[in-house]
């Protein structure tokens, strides 16, 4: 990591990232001691043949804009919300189309992830808080999976393949 010379914008998100990553470890030993059931959801946006993939700063593998459906809220708002936060894409909710439900046992939790599905009409602008989710980009399901994919992403993907939907 080099912060000679790094402006002052930069260093802010290098620690947001640095404290993330010691979230996320604290997380995963709290999970391995309890043992949780969560409730997630993960966006595919697809454009032209390709889905939107994101890398987490605290994770080494490639998901999904997604998260937790927070306390009151449904699974429909939860995904709206967190494409919106993750990489800025605003969609309406009549856009989302429910694909299904995943279940992981990744880390140390039993999560359920419920996917929905946008087709882009058009490339909006994406747009990372670079603190949360460092990178994200259009991959085609063939590149994806060729990539270090969270195993419950490589599922879904190869399930589209299955089913003739890429």
């Amino acid at each position: 990591m080099q912060l000679m010379g790094a402006t002052p914008a930069r260093l802010i998100d290098t620690a947001y990232q640095l404290a993330f990553n010691i979230a996320y470890r604290l997380h995963l030993i709290w999970a391995f001691l309890f043992r949780p059931q969560s409730h997630g959801v993960w966006v595919a946006a697809w454009y032209n043949g390709d889905v939107l993939l994101v890398k987490n700063s605290s994770r080494s593998t490639l998901t999904l804009p997604g998260g937790g459906i927070g306390k009151g809220e449904s699974r429909h708002a939860a995904a709206l919300r967190e494409l919106s936060e993750e990489v800025g894409i605003v969609a309406r909710s009549s856009d989302l189309v429910y694909w299904g439900e995943y279940r992981s046992t990744v880390e140390y939790k039993l999560d359920h992830i419920n996917v929905y599905e946008i087709e882009l009409s058009h490339l909006p602008q994406i747009r990372l808080d670079n603190r949360e989710v460092s990178w994200a980009d259009l991959r085609s399901p063939e590149q994806a999976l060729d990539m270090q994919l969270f195993p419950a992403l490589r599922s879904y993907l190869i399930d589209k393949q299955q089913r003739g939907f890429v």
